[in-house]
């Protein structure tokens, strides 16, 4: 039987460089403004449910399932702000739409996420039903407004319809505004 025999590794002669030497000589293999995001279409949306009724987000929008995450609930605040949360190292406010949607009813904790939705301090947690998909808008029909809370009709740009599932288009800046407006009201 022969014994393979390992040899200790000998030092090489060859000066090394310092780190700084090393980071300075360092050549990227890509331009790194000539990446880019893979082209998503203009007839792209991110769609999420919030009980029976479904979401649509600009597919250009980052967003973001934050699975993992503790939610450190808020005192005196409206009952649809469930807190917020450390997103590496933003605070992130945590809306449940289900309370604005459904009046009062929180959705079913065991198919819930959380969708992070924008980057840094403009960062919004939203509570969803199942994962999101991406849909392509051009198969959806444009339908005819719905009834809806006062809170949430004011952030909604378009209605749509796929078979029996309603998706309403919502703009983030005006569903923040009007939860906004909503909560200076509660508090006067």
């Amino acid at each position: 039987m022969e014994i393979d025999r390992f040899e200790p590794h000998k030092p090489d002669n060859a000066v090394k460089p310092s780190p700084l030497q090393a980071l300075d000589s360092f050549q990227a293999t890509e331009d790194p403004k000539a990446i880019t995001t893979p082209d998503i279409g203009t007839e792209s949306a991110l769609g999420f449910k919030v009980g029976t009724l479904g979401l649509l987000l600009d597919a250009s929008i980052f967003c973001e399932i934050v699975d993992q995450a503790k939610v450190s609930p808020l005192p005196n605040v409206q009952p649809w702000l469930s807190g917020v949360l450390n997103l590496r190292g933003n605070i992130v406010p945590v809306v449940d739409l289900h309370i604005l949607v459904e009046q009062n009813k929180a959705g079913n904790a065991k198919t819930r996420h959380l969708l992070a939705v924008d980057r840094g301090k403009k960062t919004v947690a939203f509570w969803i039903d199942g994962y999101p998909q991406m849909l392509n808008t051009a198969l959806l029909h444009t339908t005819t407004q719905l009834i809806l809370p006062d809170i949430l009709q004011q952030a909604v740009t378009q209605y749509r319809l796929q078979d029996t599932q309603i998706w309403l288009n919502i703009s983030l800046d005006k569903l923040f505004k009007s939860l906004t407006h909503h909560t200076v009201q509660a508090g006067a």
